[in-house]
C-alpha cells in the first residue's frame, strides 16, 4: 500500500500491556491503535473542541486485528495508520504494526461512524471542513465477519466498572475484548494466545449498568456475546 506521508506513532509494549506468558493482550494493541487514530485526527484539526463544537462524534462500529506475530513486552513497535474517506457513512482505518526490524507483526481494520450527538443520528454528510483530510481508498482490508456459535453456554454478568469505562462514560471497546478473553479456556491462551479478533459493537453498556455474557466453540476460536437489558450488545470472534 503505497500512501503519501502517511502517518505513524512508535509505542513500546510496556508492563501492563502483556499477558502471564509476556505475550501483548489484543486489547492493548486495540488501545494504541485507537489512540493513533485519535492523535491523527486531532492533528488535522478534529479536535476534541471540533467534536463539542460540532455536536459530533466518532463511535466504532466493528473492527477485526489479525497478528502475524504476538509481539513480547519490552518491543518497539511502530504503528502507521491509514484512513480511508466516508463510504456509505462508515469510515475505515487500517493501522499496520510493525517490529524494530520493519517486520509486520499485526494489523487493525475499524470501521467508524459519525453520530450527531443531540440526535444520535448517523451524519451521511459530513462538514465541510472534513473532505479531503482522508485517503481516497485503502487497499488492506480484514474480515468483519463474526462467525456464530450453534451452542451457548452461560458466561456470568459483569458490570461496567469505573475501570472499564472512557471519557465518554460507556465501556471502552478495547474493554469488550477483555470480557471476551477472560472467558477462554487458560490452556489455549497459554498454548498460543488469541490471534485474532473480530468484533461488532451493537449497543454500549454505560457506566454502572450489567452485560450478560455467552461464549460458545466456533472453527479455531470462541464466540462470545453480551446482551443489556436482553438486547445484545457486542459480538466478538477470538481465533488462535
Amino acid at each position: 500500500m503505497t500512501v503519501p506521508n502517511p502517518y505513524f506513532e512508535v509505542y513500546p509494549v510496556l508492563q501492563h500491556d502483556g499477558d502471564m506468558y509476556h505475550r501483548m493482550k489484543p486489547s492493548a494493541l486495540l488501545r494504541y491503535t485507537q489512540q493513533i487514530a485519535t492523535t491523527h485526527a486531532a492533528k488535522l484539526g478534529l479536535d476534541s473542541a471540533f467534536y463539542r463544537d460540532n455536536h459530533l462524534a466518532f463511535l466504532l462500529a466493528k473492527q477485526a486485528l489479525e497478528f502475524t506475530r504476538i509481539p513480547e513486552v519490552d518491543e518497539v513497535l511502530t504503528y502507521t495508520t491509514y484512513p480511508e474517506q466516508s463510504r456509505r457513512a462508515s469510515y475505515k482505518r487500517v493501522t499496520i504494526v510493525t517490529d524494530e526490524q520493519g517486520r509486520e507483526v499485526a494489523c487493525v481494520d475499524s470501521r467508524w461512524i459519525l453520530v450527531d450527538t443531540d440526535t444520535r443520528r448517523i451524519v451521511r454528510r459530513p462538514p465541510a471542513v472534513m473532505e479531503g483530510l482522508w485517503l481516497p481508498e485503502v487497499e488492506r482490508t480484514l474480515d468483519q465477519i463474526v462467525p456464530k456459535a450453534e451452542t451457548l453456554r452461560d458466561g456470568g454478568v459483569r458490570r461496567a466498572d469505573y475501570s472499564m469505562c472512557d471519557t465518554n462514560g460507556h465501556m471502552n471497546n478495547t474493554n469488550y475484548i477483555d470480557l471476551a478473553c477472560d472467558l477462554i479456556d487458560p490452556q489455549r491462551l497459554k498454548a498460543g494466545g488469541v490471534r485474532r479478533v473480530t468484533v461488532c459493537y451493537h449497543r454500549e453498556i454505560p457506566y454502572g449498568e450489567m452485560v450478560a455474557l455467552q461464549i460458545g466453540n466456533v472453527q479455531n476460536g470462541v464466540y462470545v456475546c453480551g446482551t443489556r437489558d436482553g438486547l445484545p450488545a457486542f459480538e466478538a470472534y477470538c481465533g488462535f
